[in-house]
């Protein structure tokens, strides 16, 4: 079991394991094995904390656990490319200054890994920081929604605005109702104290009931019966309104109601990074333990890698490298030949297109040479048809005028006419 789980670390750290198992390699496998851990609880770390930022979403383990599982799979894959892609430069005999040039050309070329390896680190502190700061993001989650409740009342209320404009109504009319009803009250005591005959401004001082009592009755009567008919108009009104306005209420407190419920939904993980950003904001102590956890996991994500960088080149890299050189001259070789067969191929094919053509020119001369021999044979066939024919016809001349020449000897001319 002890061997699988050495086995397991060393595939881990991406190594080639025939190099690793020669005699000259074995004091690589404990580095190795230790790189390869770092790489699988980097992976593990990340599987964990993306299953639970997504159930912090979704609220759904079925989601949550598979994705998790993928995302945990995916770090686990990029790190091993990124720990098993770095070379150790062989170590400098010269001066120190070319030593620290050939060690910080080693790290300027891991630099864009250590970079993706510190953003790795920081999604994978994010979740773990919510979950270790859960109880506080509770208490910020529930504040914050009694905050969100009071304005979402507010919002909800400002777009009634039929509910103000009624209860203006009503307080306009319990104010012109109360102004009626503090005249009256006011006009009864004067008439009160005119009758009983109290001294002061604006009273006769004489008991009983005169003309200034009967004129304070009589404004005091008008006034009642404005009260009364106001009181009347208004109240029918009122009804109305009332009833509207409580309508107005009963919808206003089911958006509310509504909004409210909606609002106690919003838990997920955004809300809850928000609460933790406002908790580091108030909480100086809190700030401190997510930057201490944020740096922690980034020293871990990025141990495999700074420990490749650190250690000094071993018998691995030597013979990686030459397995690797030798891979190199042979494909290069290979390459070579193919290219040299293909050159060859290519003179033969040269070769054979300029005998080709050759032979195309020689034959279209000759086919060229056949013309104008059939030509000038044509010629001299003429030329002797010719002179044959000519031949021919002195050849029966002659015997014509030998056969004649011998006619008139013999006088057979003259007979034949007569015959």
């Amino acid at each position: 079991m002890l061997n699988v789980i050495k086995k397991f670390f060393l595939i881990c750290s991406g190594a080639t394991l025939d190099i690793l198992d020669q005699p000259e390699c074995k004091t690589e496998l404990s580095r190795y094995r230790m790189i390869g851990a770092f790489v699988f609880l980097t992976a593990v770390f990340a599987a964990l904390s993306g299953g639970f930022a997504l159930y912090a979403g979704f609220k759904k383990l079925t989601l949550a656990i598979p994705i998790g599982i993928l995302w945990g799979t995916f770090i686990f894959t990029l790190d091993r490319f990124i720990v098993s892609s770095i070379r150790k430069s062989p170590d400098s005999d010269g001066s120190a200054g070319d030593k620290v040039l050939s060690k910080s050309m080693e790290i300027f070329t891991a630099l864009p890994r250590l970079i993706m390896a510190v953003f790795i680190a920081v999604t994978v502190a994010v979740p773990l920081e919510l979950k270790y700061f859960q109880p506080e993001i509770s208490a910020q989650l529930s504040k914050n929604n009694i905050e969100s409740a009071k304005e979402t009342a507010t919002g909800v209320r400002e777009g009634m605005p039929e509910i103000d404009e009624l209860k203006t109504e009503l307080e306009n009319m319990e104010a012109n109702e109360k102004a009626l009803r503090d005249r009256r009250d006011l006009l009864r005591d004067q008439r009160m104290k005119e009758v009983r005959g109290d001294s002061g401004a604006g009273f006769t001082g004489k008991a009983g009931i005169g003309p200034e009592a009967r004129k304070r009755e009589a404004e005091y009567l008008k006034v009642e019966s404005d009260y009364e008919k106001l009181s009347q108009q208004n109240q029918t009104r009122r009804d109305k309104v009332t009833e509207r306005l409580d309508q107005l209420r009963l919808e206003l407190a089911g958006k509310i109601d509504t909004s409210n419920q909606v609002q106690s939904q919003r838990g997920g993980f955004l809300e809850q990074f928000k609460a933790l950003h406002q908790l580091a904001d108030e909480d100086e102590s809190v700030k401190n333990a997510t930057r201490f956890l944020v740096i922690l996991l980034t020293l871990i994500e990025t141990a495999p890698v700074v420990i490749k960088l650190l250690a000094r080149r071993g018998p691995y890299d030597d013979m990686l490298e030459a397995v690797e050189h030798k891979a190199h001259i042979a494909k290069k070789k290979e390459i070579s030949d193919f290219n040299s067969e293909i050159n060859k191929e290519l003179e033969h094919f040269e070769a054979n297109s300029e005998a080709r053509s050759l032979l195309e020119e020689q034959l279209r001369r000759s086919a060229l040479t056949i013309d104008q021999i059939n030509e000038l044979a044509a010629d001299e066939l003429r030329a002797a048809q010719s002179e044959i024919a000519k031949a021919t016809v002195s050849a029966w001349k002659r015997k014509e005028l030998q056969e004649i020449k011998g006619a008139l000897k013999e006088g057979t001319l003259l007979r034949s006419p007569i015959a």
